[in-house]
């Protein structure tokens, strides 16, 4: 059977690129006007990716990243979650929630209900919000757009980045707006590297910390994130100097998982 190969992606190659080192303007260019995505934004202005969430220098006719050598306690993150009807592929949000920090101190708070039509049972079981709780609530178009205005180039944080991050930039491209291109950081993965546990979901994660407050509410689970940014932070090694050395960190450093003890079965009780 021939595997297909993965289709490359074109942002991610640039990151990675400009991560390396800086690039000459001309090969930055050539590399960006192959993402789709910003087939309407004009990419030989710095300020404009800078607007999309990518903080970029230009100096002598070189791009760099300014997360590269930015000390963490210089970094500002936005800590994020949302409430959703569904998946990714077939709900929509219902909640965002968000606060930045630099330096572990709070410099901005973000929270919105969003309209819906619908909201499934099992969601309301689970977040409390109801339709009717929605009612006269923000659309989704200006809910994003005015999310969009309070995250700017902060690094966008989130406990599994991979699904908030990936939710909030599909739906602005299905409103017709550019995606999200903000650098990211997961709480779940850094966390592995940082507390030792048997699993990593936020509850869990909370319980360990002694995080009281709400559970499966954007605004409160986005401060129970922050809690863990901010606990992890404190937990690196000298070597974590940079932003993005955080996030190489958070995704390739030694896990600290523990794993689950198993009885020999000569040791249990079947009785």
């Amino acid at each position: 059977m021939i595997k297909k190969k993965k289709k490359i992606n074109e942002t991610e190659l640039l990151i990675s690129l400009l991560n390396k080192a800086p690039l000459n303007k001309d090969a930055f260019l050539q590399i960006a006007a192959k993402i789709d995505e910003l087939s309407d934004v004009d990419i030989s202005q710095v300020e404009n990716w800078c607007a999309l969430g990518l903080e970029l220098c230009e100096q002598n006719g070189v791009i760099s990243l300014a997360t590269n050598k930015r000390e963490l306690c210089k970094q500002e993150f936005c800590v994020v979650d949302i409430e959703t009807t569904g998946s990714i592929n077939s709900g929509q949000i219902i909640e965002i929630g968000a606060i930045k920090l630099i330096n572990g101190e709070q410099t901005g708070a973000f929270s919105t209900l969003i309209y819906a039509d619908c909201v499934p049972q099992v969601i309301t079981e689970l977040t409390g919000l109801s339709a009717n709780d929605l009612i006269g609530a923000p659309s989704l178009a200006y809910a994003l757009k005015n999310f969009r205005d309070f995250l700017g180039d902060c690094v966008f944080v989130a406990h599994n980045v991979r699904f908030d991050y990936g939710f909030i930039s599909k739906s602005l491209v299905d409103l017709g707006y550019p995606p999200l291109l903000n650098r990211a950081l997961c709480t779940v993965e850094l966390a592995k590297r940082c507390i030792a546990s048997q699993r990593y979901k936020l509850n869990i994660l909370k319980e360990l910390l002694g995080i009281e407050n709400i559970h499966h509410r954007a605004f409160s689970d986005a401060i129970s994130a922050a809690e863990i940014l901010k606990y992890c932070i404190l937990k690196l090694p000298w070597s974590v100097q940079s932003v993005e050395d955080l996030i190489f960190f958070s995704k390739s450093a030694p896990s600290m998982q523990i794993e689950p003890k198993i009885e020999p079965l000569n040791q249990i009780n079947f009785n």
